[in-house]
């Protein structure tokens, strides 16, 4: 019986969720250096992925963050992507990721399970870890499938994210902080940008960390990613605080050209939210 509670309170609050296939080990060739132990893309990982059509080989490990570490792979001619990028979450107790609570706020009140159970649910590292998978999956693609600029998600585990990979050749993109812009393109990035918080919430989302720090600039365009902290406006109790936070700090990078006056990004933040409260975005 308490596994049945655990199985349809998972899938309640997983709005995105599909069932996750069982990782079969296949005995494939890879280049196996440059792992990390705890964010390794393991052979347990590449297997995974090799055999849903996602990689082809072992790259390299491009970054390690705070969160989760990410790995660069071949794609596979499947994803007509000639390279793919795998982010391998950190263990979610040794994760610098803080106040889960105000994450959790409005996901969790809408279901038809008391919020006790589900935090008691959740209170399992797998399942936690699981959860902000699934978000993260889900959300990059409704995002993508309306052609917000995000990465285009491909598959995912319990602990591992596969999608497309920003950048050009085997290179990264670069942040939007650490890119050098003139005032007219900078105008561009910052209207590309608000209008990109502007669709996602026309869609119910707020990003919850949205900076220069995880947005990337390629092709002259703005990529938003990392979303596993993203909230639902419509449930969410702190929403319009959370949406003024993130044009805040969003647009603080702007500020060198005249464009990330606090005061006029908070005026901002307001006039979104009475026009999503109004239903005039929608």
């Amino acid at each position: 019986m308490g596994c049945c509670i655990k199985t349809v309170a998972i899938n309640l609050i997983f709005p995105f969720r599909q069932p996750l296939r069982s990782v079969r080990i296949r005995p494939i060739q890879h280049a196996r250096a440059q792992r990390e132990t705890e964010t390794a893309l393991n052979d347990e990982l590449i297997d995974y992925y090799h055999g849903e059509a996602i990689i082809g080989e072992y790259i390299t490990t491009l970054k390690s963050g705070k969160e989760a570490t990410v790995h660069l792979c071949e794609g596979h001619p499947s994803t007509g992507l000639p390279f793919v990028a795998i982010k391998v979450y950190k263990d979610i107790e040794r994760r610098s990721f803080r106040a889960m609570g105000t994450y959790l706020d409005g996901r969790l009140e809408h279901t038809i399970l008391k919020r006790r159970d589900l935090l008691h649910t959740l209170s399992d590292p797998s399942s936690m870890q699981g959860y902000w998978v699934e978000v993260e999956y889900g959300t990059l693609g409704l995002l993508h499938g309306l052609g917000l600029p995000v990465p285009r998600p491909l598959a995912r585990t319990g602990s591992s994210l596969a999608m497309a990979f920003i950048g050009d050749g085997t290179d990264p993109a670069p942040r939007l902080k650490d890119v050098s812009l003139d005032r007219d393109r900078a105008a561009i990035a910052h209207d590309e940008l608000m209008m990109a918080v502007e669709r996602m919430l026309a869609v119910d989302t707020i990003h919850g960390d949205l900076s220069a720090y995880n947005t990337l600039f390629h092709d002259g365009r703005v990529v938003i990613i990392d979303f596993p902290q993203a909230v639902d406006a419509r449930y969410h109790s702190q929403g319009e605080a959370m949406l003024t936070r993130d044009i805040v700090n969003a647009r603080s990078y702007f500020r060198r050209w005249g464009l990330g006056d606090q005061e006029e990004s908070e005026a901002l933040a307001r006039d979104l939210w009475r026009r999503y409260e109004a239903r005039e975005l929608y």
